[in-house]
């Protein structure tokens, strides 16, 4: 039983195989993968681009204020000393 499952196994992933060398490029499902992978390369260029120009460019500063810093300057700190007598 187990060699008919590994032959049908290995006839299911061969027929896509043998099936493919019939292309039809007026298919819908057709695709010119290098020329795809160009545009994505061209448009992954012009983000890269734009993205160093937008950091270089100081318009993105943080404005922020001295005196808002989140840590205060002073922790109170979470165990005083006698604490044991007001619990």
């Amino acid at each position: 039983m187990e060699e008919v499952t590994w032959g049908l196994l290995l006839l299911l992933t061969c027929l896509p195989v043998l099936k493919a060398n019939n292309i039809d490029k007026n298919s819908p499902f057709y695709y010119d993968w290098e020329n795809l992978q160009l545009g994505g390369l061209v448009w992954a260029g012009i983000m890269r681009i734009a993205g160093i120009t937008f950091a270089l460019s100081n318009k993105c500063k943080c404005k922020s204020d001295p005196n808002d810093n989140p840590f205060p300057e002073k922790a109170t700190p979470l165990i005083n000393s006698g604490c044991e007598s007001h619990c």
